[in-house]
């Protein structure tokens, strides 16, 4: 009786999900709407990646992952606000005014993305194979092929700006596979219990939404 309510609000989650980012993406591409649109990426962000999480969580009875999504929250928080002060990690960057709530020049809510999408591409990796560190490593090719995608529009909604413009230095997809790679390891070598349907589907309309907001120009 238990999984019942559990499956409900699952499917309920996936059909808010794709609803909020179809609506984003028809918001952004009307001019009158951008400003409140932009105004809401901190909150559209807490609301889908925290709400996920708990669902991930919930479903696979695993409390571990929490402890694991707090320490990837913080290293990579981390590893984030080192990249802004220093250029040493992904190259010479800066966030914009996109994504409003920031501490020493971080979003407050980007470790929080970096952790579901890690938790994404680990499940894609995790139907590739079944050795632990060929799954990070998959993990890894998947969330720097996932950025390449995103860039540009990232960039054009001023979530990020490049001190090279958009010539996007090599240094940002190493970086973002070396992350995820130290970042997806502690899953399979500790056999924590994380997959869920929902995670290429959030994973996929992600890509999706970039990938139309790019072709329209935005």
């Amino acid at each position: 009786m238990e999984k019942q309510p559990a499956a409900k609000y699952e499917r309920i989650f996936a059909g808010a999900m794709i609803f909020l980012f179809a609506s984003g993406l028809v918001a952004h591409a009307v001019p009158s709407l951008r400003p409140l649109t932009a105004s809401t990426t901190d909150l559209f962000l807490l609301l889908i990646n925290g709400t996920l999480l708990w669902l991930i969580v919930r479903n696979n009875s695993d409390n571990r992952l929490w402890f694991w999504s707090l320490s990837v929250y913080v290293f990579t928080f981390t590893v984030e606000a080192v990249g802004v002060a220093t250029g040493a990690v992904f190259g010479e960057y800066a966030y914009g005014a996109g994504m409003k709530v920031q501490w020493i020049g971080v979003p407050l809510v980007i470790a929080l993305n970096w952790t579901l999408l890690t938790l994404g591409v680990n499940d894609l990796a995790s139907r590739i194979t079944s050795s632990p560190w060929l799954r990070a490593a998959a993990a890894a090719l998947l969330i720097a092929a996932y950025d390449w995608f995103i860039e540009p529009v990232a960039i054009g909604l001023d979530y990020w700006q490049w001190a090279t413009g958009s010539d996007i230095p090599v240094q940002n997809y190493v970086a973002w596979a070396v992350v995820a790679f130290a970042a997806s390891l502690p899953l399979h070598l500790l056999r924590i219990r994380f997959r869920h349907w929902l995670l290429p589907l959030y994973l996929g309309v992600q890509w999706f939404y970039f990938v139309l907001m790019g072709w329209v120009g935005i």
